[in-house]
C-alpha cells in the first residue's frame, strides 16, 4: 500500500499563492531549457467548438523528481447551471518509485500558474518604463493575469480592460479596483480597442476568440504582448501580420506553432519555428530577450504540463509538512 494525498481548492489556497507560483513556473521554464524537464504531446478535443472542450497535458520534471498529467474540461453552459466553466484534476507521480503522490483540483492550480506565466512574460520582455497595460478578456483568466501583474509589474499605473461583452468589463473593473487600489482600472469599449491598444505599453489577450481582433497597425513601437488565449487549434487573437512583425518568444516553440497564437502565422509561412525563442533560454541567459525600446515583443503562452506539475508538487510538499489534505491508502 502507498499513501495518496488529496488536495481540494481550500487546501491548495492555504499552501501556494501567486509569489510561489511565479517562482515555480520560472523554475519549470529553466528546467525545460536545460533539458531537465519535458512534455508529451498535448491531447485536445472539441466536443462542440466554442461550447465543450477537453485538454489533456502530461510531462515530467526530472529536476523535481515528478511526472504526471492534467485533464481539464470546459463547458460554456456551466455558469447557467451554477457550475464552474472549467474543471479538472492533476495527478502527480514520483519518478523514483513510479507511484502516485497526490491528486489536486486542477482549477486553482491552472488559475495561478497561468497568471504566473503571464507575470513572467511581462517581467522578462516588457519595457521597464511600462506604465499602461491593456487586458483583453474580462473573465476568470483576466483576473489571473491582473493578479500576476500586481506582483511582477509594480511600476504599472493604469490597467485598461476590454471585453466583447462590455457589461463584463465594467463589472470586472468594479470588482477588481478594490483589490488593487494602487492601479487605476478603467473599462474601455471593445469598439475603442484600437485607441486603447495604441495607448498601452503592455497588452494581455486572454479570450476564447477564434478570429483575430488585435491588428498590427494599432500596436505602437516598444509594446509587449502576452498572447494567452490561443491554446488549441483554431483559436486566434492577433492578426498574423502582427505576429510576423514581432520578436517572438514562447513557452514551447513546438506547441505554439501547433496550437498557440503562432499557428496561423506559421501556416502562412510568416513565422518559421526557428524564429521563435523559448522563454527558458532567455531566463537562463542562453539567448537574448528584448534588445531595444522600440521593438515589439510577443510572448505566446500555450501552457505546459510542467508548469502545473511544478506548482502541484510544491503544494504537495508543503501539505505533507503541514499535515494538510486528505490521505488515502491504495
Amino acid at each position: 500500500m502507498y499513501p495518496l494525498r488529496l488536495l481540494d481548492r481550500s487546501h491548495f489556497e492555504k499552501l501556494v499563492g501567486i509569489p510561489e507560483a511565479i517562482e515555480g513556473v520560472e523554475q519549470a521554464y529553466r528546467l525545460f531549457s536545460r533539458g531537465e524537464a519535458g512534455v508529451f504531446p498535448v491531447i485536445v478535443h472539441q466536443f462542440e467548438p466554442g461550447r465543450r472542450e477537453m485538454d489533456l497535458k502530461a510531462g515530467h520534471l526530472a529536476g523535481a523528481g515528478v511526472f504526471g498529467m492534467k485533464m481539464l474540461g470546459w463547458c460554456a453552459e456551466n455558469p447557467a447551471r451554477n457550475l464552474p466553466p472549467l474543471a479538472g484534476l492533476i495527478i502527480v507521480m514520483d519518478v523514483d518509485r513510479q507511484q502516485p503522490l497526490g491528486i489536486l483540483d486542477g482549477t486553482p492550480v491552472t488559475f495561478l500558474r497561468t497568471g504566473a506565466a503571464g507575470a513572467i512574460g511581462a517581467r522578462t520582455f516588457a519595457r521597464k518604463d511600462s506604465r499602461t497595460a491593456l487586458i483583453v478578456g474580462a473573465g476568470n483568466q483576466g483576473r489571473a493575469q491582473l493578479l500576476g501583474l500586481s506582483f511582477a509589474m509594480p511600476q504599472l499605473e493604469t490597467i485598461l480592460v476590454a471585453d466583447i461583452l462590455e457589461s463584463q468589463s465594467a463589472r470586472f473593473v468594479e470588482e477588481q479596483q478594490a483589490l488593487y487600489p494602487r492601479f487605476k482600472l478603467q473599462a474601455v469599449p471593445f469598439s475603442g480597442l484600437s485607441r486603447a491598444t495604441e495607448e498601452s505599453d503592455l497588452i494581455i489577450t486572454c479570450t476564447r476568440s477564434r478570429e483575430f481582433f488585435l491588428k498590427k497597425e494599432w500596436v505602437s513601437p516598444g509594446t509587449h504582448i502576452n498572447a494567452i488565449g490561443a491554446d488549441m487549434p483554431g483559436k486566434q487573437e492577433l492578426e498574423p501580420a502582427l505576429v510576423a512583425s514581432a520578436k517572438v518568444f514562447a513557452d514551447s516553440a513546438t506547441q505554439v506553432v501547433a496550437k498557440g497564437e503562432c499557428q496561423h502565422a506559421a501556416k502562412l509561412g510568416l513565422v518559421p519555428a526557428e524564429r521563435i525563442t523559448e522563454i527558458g533560454t532567455v531566463l537562463e541567459g542562453m539567448k537574448p530577450g528584448r534588445l531595444s525600446a522600440e521593438e515589439i515583443t510577443l510572448f505566446d503562452a500555450t501552457g505546459m504540463a510542467i508548469q502545473d506539475l511544478m506548482v502541484a508538487a510544491m503544494a504537495l510538499n508543503r501539505a505533507e509538512k503541514k499535515g494538510i489534505g486528505t490521505v488515502v491508502h491504495f
